[in-house]
Protein backbone atom coordinates (compact mmCIF):
# COMPACT_ATOMS: atom_id res chain seq x y z
CA UNK A 1 0.00 0.00 0.00
CA UNK A 2 1.23 3.54 -0.59
CA UNK A 3 2.13 5.68 2.55
CA UNK A 4 3.16 9.43 2.89
CA UNK A 5 6.73 8.67 2.82
CA UNK A 6 7.14 7.73 -0.38
CA UNK A 7 3.82 8.70 -2.80
CA UNK A 8 2.87 11.47 -1.33
CA UNK A 9 2.01 13.03 -4.39
CA UNK A 10 -0.16 10.56 -5.45
CA UNK A 11 -1.83 10.36 -3.04
CA UNK A 12 -2.83 13.58 -2.83
CA UNK A 13 -3.50 14.03 -6.43
CA UNK A 14 -5.61 10.82 -6.26
CA UNK A 15 -7.41 12.48 -3.13
CA UNK A 16 -8.14 15.79 -5.05
CA UNK A 17 -9.86 13.67 -8.04
CA UNK A 18 -12.42 12.10 -5.36
CA UNK A 19 -13.29 15.14 -3.82
CA UNK A 20 -13.91 16.84 -6.98
CA UNK A 21 -16.22 13.80 -8.11
CA UNK A 22 -18.31 14.64 -5.17
CA UNK A 23 -18.21 18.38 -5.55
CA UNK A 24 -16.67 19.47 -8.67
CA UNK A 25 -13.74 22.17 -8.21
CA UNK A 26 -15.69 25.25 -10.15
CA UNK A 27 -18.84 24.81 -7.73
CA UNK A 28 -16.37 24.53 -4.66
CA UNK A 29 -14.46 27.85 -5.90
CA UNK A 30 -17.94 29.66 -6.74
CA UNK A 31 -18.97 28.72 -3.17
CA UNK A 32 -15.76 30.48 -2.00
CA UNK A 33 -16.70 33.20 -3.92
CA UNK A 34 -20.20 33.88 -2.41
CA UNK A 35 -18.70 33.17 1.14
CA UNK A 36 -16.66 36.45 0.50
CA UNK A 37 -19.28 38.15 -0.55
CA UNK A 38 -21.65 37.37 2.24
CA UNK A 39 -19.24 37.83 4.79
CA UNK A 40 -16.36 40.48 3.93
CA UNK A 41 -18.51 41.92 0.68
CA UNK A 42 -15.70 41.23 -1.41
CA UNK A 43 -16.32 40.99 -4.91
CA UNK A 44 -12.98 41.08 -6.65
CA UNK A 45 -11.14 38.18 -5.59
CA UNK A 46 -9.57 36.78 -8.94
CA UNK A 47 -10.37 33.16 -9.39
CA UNK A 48 -7.04 32.38 -9.90
CA UNK A 49 -6.19 33.62 -6.56
CA UNK A 50 -9.19 30.91 -5.11
CA UNK A 51 -8.24 28.40 -7.19
CA UNK A 52 -4.30 28.24 -5.74
CA UNK A 53 -5.71 29.04 -2.22
CA UNK A 54 -8.27 26.15 -2.60
CA UNK A 55 -5.26 23.28 -3.64
CA UNK A 56 -3.46 24.91 -0.86
CA UNK A 57 -5.94 23.90 1.48
CA UNK A 58 -6.32 20.49 0.01
CA UNK A 59 -2.46 19.83 0.32
CA UNK A 60 -2.54 19.53 3.65
CA UNK A 61 -2.19 16.28 5.06
CA UNK A 62 -4.85 17.04 7.90
CA UNK A 63 -7.18 17.92 5.66
CA UNK A 64 -6.63 14.77 3.49
CA UNK A 65 -7.06 12.49 6.56
CA UNK A 66 -10.52 14.33 7.62
CA UNK A 67 -11.76 14.25 4.57
CA UNK A 68 -10.91 10.77 3.64
CA UNK A 69 -12.73 10.01 7.00
CA UNK A 70 -15.18 11.63 6.15
CA UNK A 71 -15.75 9.88 2.83
CA UNK A 72 -15.16 6.54 3.39
CA UNK A 73 -17.77 6.84 6.67
CA UNK A 74 -20.36 8.38 4.02
CA UNK A 75 -19.63 5.13 1.59
CA UNK A 76 -20.67 3.32 5.37
CA UNK A 77 -23.44 5.12 6.15
CA UNK A 78 -24.76 3.21 3.21
CA UNK A 79 -24.91 -0.29 4.21
CA UNK A 80 -24.72 0.74 8.14
CA UNK A 81 -28.58 1.06 9.31
CA UNK A 82 -27.60 2.31 13.09
CA UNK A 83 -24.99 4.83 12.08
CA UNK A 84 -27.62 5.93 9.71
CA UNK A 85 -30.38 5.95 12.01
CA UNK A 86 -28.12 8.09 14.69
CA UNK A 87 -27.28 10.50 11.86
CA UNK A 88 -31.24 11.55 11.62
CA UNK A 89 -31.34 12.51 15.18
CA UNK A 90 -31.25 16.68 14.78
CA UNK A 91 -28.59 16.25 17.65
CA UNK A 92 -26.37 14.48 15.85
CA UNK A 93 -23.18 16.31 15.33
CA UNK A 94 -20.20 13.73 15.23
CA UNK A 95 -19.78 14.74 11.61
CA UNK A 96 -19.38 18.56 12.11
CA UNK A 97 -16.71 17.96 15.05
CA UNK A 98 -14.32 15.67 12.48
CA UNK A 99 -15.28 18.42 9.39
CA UNK A 100 -13.87 21.03 12.15
CA UNK A 101 -10.59 19.98 12.44
CA UNK A 102 -9.51 21.19 8.68
CA UNK A 103 -10.89 24.81 10.31
CA UNK A 104 -8.24 23.92 12.93
CA UNK A 105 -5.62 24.92 11.08
CA UNK A 106 -6.56 28.04 9.96
CA UNK A 107 -7.99 29.74 13.00
CA UNK A 108 -11.11 30.76 14.80
CA UNK A 109 -11.68 32.45 11.42
CA UNK A 110 -12.38 29.31 9.66
CA UNK A 111 -14.32 28.09 12.56
CA UNK A 112 -16.33 30.97 12.30
CA UNK A 113 -17.45 30.84 8.90
CA UNK A 114 -18.03 27.23 8.92
CA UNK A 115 -20.72 27.90 11.32
CA UNK A 116 -22.38 30.41 8.67
CA UNK A 117 -21.81 27.78 5.73
CA UNK A 118 -23.18 24.74 7.68
CA UNK A 119 -26.16 26.85 8.72
CA UNK A 120 -26.24 28.30 5.33
CA UNK A 121 -25.41 25.07 3.64
CA UNK A 122 -28.57 25.26 0.32
CA UNK A 123 -27.74 28.82 -0.47
CA UNK A 124 -24.37 27.61 -1.41
CA UNK A 125 -25.19 24.09 -2.56
CA UNK A 126 -28.82 23.69 -3.57
CA UNK A 127 -28.49 20.30 -4.94
CA UNK A 128 -26.41 18.64 -2.07
CA UNK A 129 -27.64 16.72 0.78
CA UNK A 130 -26.88 19.36 4.15
CA UNK A 131 -26.61 16.30 6.70
CA UNK A 132 -23.83 14.17 4.99
CA UNK A 133 -20.08 13.13 6.20
CA UNK A 134 -19.14 14.97 3.17
CA UNK A 135 -21.10 18.09 2.76
CA UNK A 136 -19.24 18.52 6.80
CA UNK A 137 -16.17 18.21 5.14
CA UNK A 138 -16.37 20.80 2.05
CA UNK A 139 -18.23 23.20 4.62
CA UNK A 140 -14.40 23.04 6.16
CA UNK A 141 -12.69 23.51 3.54
CA UNK A 142 -14.87 26.09 1.63
CA UNK A 143 -14.58 28.05 5.13
CA UNK A 144 -10.42 27.42 5.37
CA UNK A 145 -10.10 28.92 1.56
CA UNK A 146 -11.91 31.78 2.21
CA UNK A 147 -10.63 32.41 5.80
CA UNK A 148 -7.22 32.39 3.80
CA UNK A 149 -7.82 34.65 1.20
CA UNK A 150 -9.30 36.96 3.92
CA UNK A 151 -5.88 36.44 6.12
CA UNK A 152 -3.77 36.99 3.15
CA UNK A 153 -4.09 41.13 3.41
CA UNK A 154 -2.14 40.46 6.93
CA UNK A 155 0.77 40.28 5.71
CA UNK A 156 3.09 41.57 8.39
CA UNK A 157 5.90 39.72 9.97
CA UNK A 158 5.22 39.43 13.92
CA UNK A 159 8.69 36.80 14.36
CA UNK A 160 11.01 40.07 15.25
CA UNK A 161 7.94 41.29 18.04
CA UNK A 162 7.69 37.77 19.18
CA UNK A 163 11.36 37.08 19.87
CA UNK A 164 11.61 40.19 21.54
CA UNK A 165 8.39 39.52 24.13
CA UNK A 166 9.53 36.11 24.95
CA UNK A 167 13.29 38.07 25.81
CA UNK A 168 11.39 39.68 27.73
CA UNK A 169 10.40 36.45 30.13
CA UNK A 170 14.04 34.99 29.83
CA UNK A 171 13.19 32.47 26.73
CA UNK A 172 15.17 33.09 23.75
CA UNK A 173 15.11 31.23 20.23
CA UNK A 174 17.93 28.84 20.51
CA UNK A 175 16.00 27.72 23.87
CA UNK A 176 12.84 26.27 21.62
CA UNK A 177 15.53 25.21 18.79
CA UNK A 178 16.97 23.08 21.18
CA UNK A 179 13.46 21.37 22.21
CA UNK A 180 12.36 21.19 19.25
CA UNK A 181 15.78 19.35 18.01
CA UNK A 182 15.53 17.08 20.57
CA UNK A 183 11.48 16.45 19.75
CA UNK A 184 12.38 15.70 16.23
CA UNK A 185 15.93 13.95 16.04
CA UNK A 186 14.58 10.71 16.75
CA UNK A 187 12.33 10.30 13.38
CA UNK A 188 15.26 12.20 11.47
CA UNK A 189 18.76 11.41 12.73
CA UNK A 190 20.76 13.66 9.79
CA UNK A 191 18.10 16.59 10.16
CA UNK A 192 20.14 19.88 9.93
CA UNK A 193 19.81 21.32 13.25
CA UNK A 194 18.85 24.98 11.26
CA UNK A 195 16.01 23.31 10.31
CA UNK A 196 14.23 23.08 13.76
CA UNK A 197 15.10 27.29 13.60
CA UNK A 198 13.45 27.82 10.14
CA UNK A 199 10.18 25.95 11.84
CA UNK A 200 10.60 28.06 15.10
CA UNK A 201 10.54 31.59 13.21
CA UNK A 202 8.10 30.46 10.71
CA UNK A 203 4.83 30.16 13.78
CA UNK A 204 6.59 33.27 15.52
CA UNK A 205 5.85 35.39 12.21
CA UNK A 206 2.32 34.70 12.41
CA UNK A 207 -0.40 37.41 14.03
CA UNK A 208 -2.14 34.87 15.98
CA UNK A 209 1.06 33.50 17.73
CA UNK A 210 1.63 37.43 18.64
CA UNK A 211 -2.18 37.50 19.81
CA UNK A 212 -1.69 34.50 22.04
CA UNK A 213 2.06 35.68 23.51
CA UNK A 214 1.22 39.16 23.68
CA UNK A 215 -2.26 37.67 26.27
CA UNK A 216 -0.17 35.44 27.81
CA UNK A 217 3.01 38.10 29.09
CA UNK A 218 -0.12 40.51 30.05
CA UNK A 219 -1.64 38.09 31.87
CA UNK A 220 1.69 36.79 33.82
CA UNK A 221 3.11 40.16 34.54
CA UNK A 222 -0.57 42.08 35.67
CA UNK A 223 -0.52 38.81 38.08
CA UNK A 224 3.07 39.65 39.05
CA UNK A 225 2.20 43.44 39.81
CA UNK A 226 -1.42 42.32 41.90
CA UNK A 227 -3.71 43.89 39.28
CA UNK A 228 -6.66 41.52 39.96
CA UNK A 229 -8.38 40.69 42.83
CA UNK A 230 -6.63 38.53 45.23
CA UNK A 231 -8.74 35.02 44.67
CA UNK A 232 -7.45 35.08 40.88
CA UNK A 233 -3.90 36.88 41.87
CA UNK A 234 -3.38 33.74 43.81
CA UNK A 235 -4.72 30.91 41.46
CA UNK A 236 -3.18 32.28 38.47
CA UNK A 237 0.44 33.23 40.87
CA UNK A 238 0.26 29.39 42.25
CA UNK A 239 -0.36 27.70 39.01
CA UNK A 240 -3.25 25.29 40.47
CA UNK A 241 -3.83 22.27 38.59
CA UNK A 242 -7.51 22.88 37.49
CA UNK A 243 -6.74 26.46 35.93
CA UNK A 244 -6.49 25.59 32.49
CA UNK A 245 -7.11 29.40 30.87
CA UNK A 246 -3.22 29.27 30.32
CA UNK A 247 -3.38 25.72 28.30
CA UNK A 248 -6.40 27.52 26.40
CA UNK A 249 -4.68 30.50 25.23
CA UNK A 250 -1.57 28.41 24.30
CA UNK A 251 -3.22 25.82 22.19
CA UNK A 252 -4.24 28.51 19.71
CA UNK A 253 -0.69 28.63 18.24
CA UNK A 254 -0.59 24.09 18.11
CA UNK A 255 -4.48 24.40 16.92
CA UNK A 256 -3.69 26.18 13.70
CA UNK A 257 -1.11 22.84 12.37
CA UNK A 258 -3.42 19.72 13.10
CA UNK A 259 -3.23 16.96 15.76
CA UNK A 260 0.19 16.06 15.46
CA UNK A 261 1.17 19.59 16.64
CA UNK A 262 -1.71 19.44 19.66
CA UNK A 263 -0.34 15.88 20.79
CA UNK A 264 3.01 18.12 21.43
CA UNK A 265 1.93 20.11 23.25
CA UNK A 266 0.01 17.68 25.69
CA UNK A 267 3.29 16.14 25.92
CA UNK A 268 5.81 19.11 26.17
CA UNK A 269 3.11 20.56 28.85
CA UNK A 270 3.71 17.09 31.05
CA UNK A 271 7.39 16.79 30.50
CA UNK A 272 8.59 20.29 30.40
CA UNK A 273 11.97 20.07 28.51
CA UNK A 274 14.77 22.40 28.89
CA UNK A 275 13.46 26.31 29.18
CA UNK A 276 9.98 24.79 29.88
CA UNK A 277 10.60 23.54 33.09
CA UNK A 278 12.96 26.38 34.51
CA UNK A 279 9.83 29.02 33.59
CA UNK A 280 7.65 26.59 35.58
CA UNK A 281 9.77 26.15 38.50
CA UNK A 282 10.38 29.86 38.51
CA UNK A 283 8.36 31.66 41.20
CA UNK A 284 10.77 34.18 43.08
CA UNK A 285 10.11 37.29 44.00
CA UNK A 286 6.49 36.67 43.02
CA UNK A 287 7.61 35.86 39.56
CA UNK A 288 4.16 34.63 37.52
CA UNK A 289 4.94 32.31 34.44
CA UNK A 290 2.26 30.29 34.51
CA UNK A 291 1.00 31.59 31.03
CA UNK A 292 4.66 32.28 29.29
CA UNK A 293 5.51 28.48 29.92
CA UNK A 294 3.03 27.35 28.03
CA UNK A 295 3.27 29.96 25.00
CA UNK A 296 6.74 28.44 24.92
CA UNK A 297 5.23 24.47 24.85
CA UNK A 298 2.47 26.13 22.17
CA UNK A 299 5.39 27.16 19.89
CA UNK A 300 7.55 24.27 20.01
CA UNK A 301 4.64 22.16 19.32
CA UNK A 302 3.56 24.11 16.58
CA UNK A 303 6.75 24.08 14.94
CA UNK A 304 6.82 19.98 15.23
CA UNK A 305 3.98 19.69 13.34
CA UNK A 306 4.83 22.48 10.92
CA UNK A 307 8.07 20.32 10.48
CA UNK A 308 6.38 17.48 10.22
CA UNK A 309 3.97 18.31 7.59
CA UNK A 310 5.94 20.05 5.63
CA UNK A 311 9.57 17.65 5.58
CA UNK A 312 8.99 13.65 5.05
CA UNK A 313 11.28 12.06 8.27
CA UNK A 314 13.33 9.26 7.49
CA UNK A 315 11.03 6.92 9.96
CA UNK A 316 7.30 7.30 10.71
CA UNK A 317 8.10 6.00 14.27
CA UNK A 318 10.63 7.46 16.62
CA UNK A 319 14.20 5.87 16.07
CA UNK A 320 15.26 4.53 19.90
Amino acid sequence: MRTFLKDKTLIFNEFRDEVFSHYPQAVIEEAVARLLVEIKGIKKIPYETITTTLLGVLSKTETYNVMTTLMELQKKVKHDSELLASMKDPAYNVHRTIAMSICGLYGSGAASLFGFMDCKFRFFFPTKRPKSFISKGICAIVASTASVIISENVKVDYSQRNLALLAERGVQLEDMVEILDQLQRPYNPDMERSLCEEHIVAVLRKQQTFHALQLAIKIDTAVEAGEFNPQYNHIVGQDEGLFGVDESIATAVPLMYGTIALTNFGYLDKEKIGIIKDLDSDHSEGKCNTFIDDMVCGIVAAACGRLAHNNIPTYSKPLK
